[in-house]
């Protein structure tokens, strides 16, 4: 095994191994300290199955499986083993979408983020990729957090904040109507479990309100962190290929996805650990 830091913010490269057969135990601590350190852990040129793919998130930690929405109609072939779903805009003969959150662009989040225990890893496997967009970007919060000017962290610092998930859109929520819809309240600001380390756990897509404060003044202090969370100094853009495998700590991170034609196939095979809920 090889781990190859990147030349950015954020991430490693690794070679050497093949995820047909399972980790064993100390593999399967050592890649979870690789994630931890490198926040995003690319490993090209993986040829599993979504058999292997669901063994090897088991090894790292507890598989995590999710009850959607009762109104959410779940696409036929998009799960094709409890634990793994696809995120792919191909379209069956009746013109629905085969996979989860099918089209265009998508904001910075953090993987469910509202609901009382976020994801701790989640991970991608290229199947189908665009010629042109759909690239993936995350955003360093350890960075975010610790660069954040004192002011700004002070408006913050102690609090928590509402997140909210639409399953109907790629964009931010109705606030006036949350009767039906996912949410949570979690801190602002997260002690990292496993790192120790602060991050900012504030994300453009899904964090719509900061602890009592109205919604008009929490967007007065929230969209100043966004602009300074994803500053083009904490982000790495990863250009996909066939067969790339990717794992990061949903933690430390918000990913998002850049715009790319719904006409250009995009099929990702992905799983994910669950997590805890979070502490300050």
């Amino acid at each position: 095994m090889e781990v190859i830091p990147l030349d950015q913010p954020l991430g490693a490269r690794v070679t050497g191994l093949d995820f047909r057969a399972t980790p064993n135990k100390k593999l399967a601590a050592q890649i979870r300290e690789i994630i931890h350190a490198h926040q995003v852990v690319i490993f090209p040129n993986q040829t599993f199955n979504a058999k292997q793919q669901l063994a090897f998130t088991k090894a790292l930690g507890p598989i995590r499986k999710r009850a959607l929405p009762p109104d959410y109609i779940v696409p036929t072939s998009s799960y094709e083993t409890p634990g793994i779903a696809y995120v792919s805009n191909i379209r069956d003969e009746n013109g629905e979408p085969t996979g989860v959150i099918p089209d265009g662009e998508m904001w910075f989040h953090h993987d469910t983020c509202y609901t009382d225990k976020p994801d701790k890893f989640t991970m991608l496997f290229a199947i189908s990729v665009p010629k042109i967009g759909g690239n993936t970007i995350w955003c360093n919060m350890y960075q975010a957090w610790e660069s954040m000017p004192e002011k700004l962290k002070n408006t913050i610092r102690g609090r928590k904040a509402l997140n909210v998930y639409d399953y109907a859109t790629i964009e931010k929520p109705n606030l006036d109507n949350l009767e039906n819809i996912e949410k949570a309240w979690q801190p602002c600001i997260i002690r990292h479990p496993e790192t120790g380390r602060e991050a900012l756990f504030i994300n453009r897509l899904m964090t719509c309100q900061i602890e009592g404060l109205t919604i008009e003044e929490s967007t007065k202090i929230l969209d100043p962190i966004f602009q300074h969370s994803e500053q083009q100094k904490f982000v790495y853009e990863h250009k996909w290929k066939v067969n790339d495998f990717v794992i990061w700590d949903n933690l430390a991170v918000t990913h998002a996805r850049t715009h790319f034609e719904r006409t250009d196939d995009r099929r990702l095979r992905r799983s994910k650990v669950s997590g805890d809920a979070l502490v300050t």
